[in-house]
């Protein structure tokens, strides 16, 4: 070993260590940028936003008070349904109240509807197509609190 690798050895070892002490830093400056915008934005971020069932292909984002849009792309649109309706109830999953049948609307390979939410209870959703073929999240229903 010559006396350059010494020397080269310690420069690389101050750049390692500069290296991530600068990732650190800069790591905690985007965790405290972060924390700003979670605190900023959080207000008004309905529990709707959770997306329980975002593996499932079903995302429902709160649209009003008493409005919310779904998008399904789940076992049925995968399985080339032509027509998708949702079956809408509201309250306990096992007693579903004002059942609605809604036809939901076709864009690419997915389908959109809105549907109404009452506030205050649980929104209960299952999806079936014109075959009558049925996606009940395995008997489980889609429900959001």
């Amino acid at each position: 070993m010559s006396i350059f690798d010494n020397v080269f050895e310690q420069d690389t070892k101050k750049n390692k260590a500069k290296k991530s002490s600068t990732a650190q830093n800069t790591s905690k400056k985007l965790g405290d940028k972060l924390q700003e915008f979670k605190e900023e934005f959080s207000e008004g971020i309905s529990e709707y936003d959770a997306q329980p069932y975002r593996d499932n292909g079903l995302i429902l984002s709160k649209v009003t008070e008493n409005t919310a849009s779904i998008k399904y792309d789940g076992l049925l649109a995968q399985c080339g349904a032509d027509d998708v309706y949702t079956m809408v109830g509201y309250g306990d999953n096992n007693s579903w109240q004002d059942v609605q049948t809604i036809r939901m609307n076709r864009f690419g390979n997915s389908f959109h509807a809105d549907i109404p939410i009452n506030p205050g209870m649980s929104t209960n959703l299952v999806f079936k197509d014109s075959a009558e073929n049925w996606d009940n999240n395995s008997g489980m229903n889609y429900t959001f609190h």
